[in-house]
């Protein structure tokens, strides 16, 4: 499996690429891709691809008929505006997401997503990459959600851990 970043400045290629990167995200999403996210795919320019905290990454395998696409990842706004992640049916369970989110953990240095607490799949391809729930919310369809973000994301707050022989509990009187 290779995963590669998208970037093309031609504007007629980038809106067939852009086309078949949005089915392939509507047939194999599993409904579980949000609509805003996809919006946002749907609206991405080249010119925005350069952009930080955006990024586009696809996963790909050898095939007969050359290389095929087996998974979709897109990123933008470090996760805050939208976190996309697809697998082709025939490469899940191979860590092919893991591998999609940890290149864009590593491609962007931090990254934040919402996944709704029903979806054990990619609740547990986030664990897998290092990203850490942070909250528990409503997602856009009334699921409770949990917010995941890499340990050390900019600009929130750093998590003390207890340390060896340390108090977990005080008694407040």
């Amino acid at each position: 499996m290779q995963i590669s970043s998208i970037y093309d400045t031609d504007p007629v290629r980038w809106k067939i690429r852009l086309a078949g990167l949005l089915e392939f995200l509507r047939e194999h999403g599993e409904r579980r891709i949000t609509l805003r996210g996809c919006r946002v795919l749907a609206r991405l320019t080249p010119e925005q691809l350069s952009q930080p905290g955006v990024s586009l990454l696809v996963a790909t395998v050898r095939g007969q008929n050359g290389r095929q696409l087996a998974g979709v990842s897109f990123v933008s706004g470090f996760g805050k505006d939208a976190s996309l992640v697809a697998v082709h049916p025939l490469y899940r369970n191979r860590h092919t997401g893991t591998a999609l989110l940890s290149a864009q953990l590593e491609r962007l240095g931090s990254l934040e997503c919402t996944v709704a607490c029903d979806n054990t799949a990619s609740l547990k391809m986030c664990f897998n990459t290092g990203l850490v729930a942070v909250a528990l919310n409503d997602g856009p369809t009334g699921k409770p959600t949990l917010l995941l973000r890499s340990p050390f994301l900019p600009g929130s707050p750093s998590i003390t851990l207890p340390q060896e022989g340390e108090l977990l509990c005080q008694n407040p009187s």
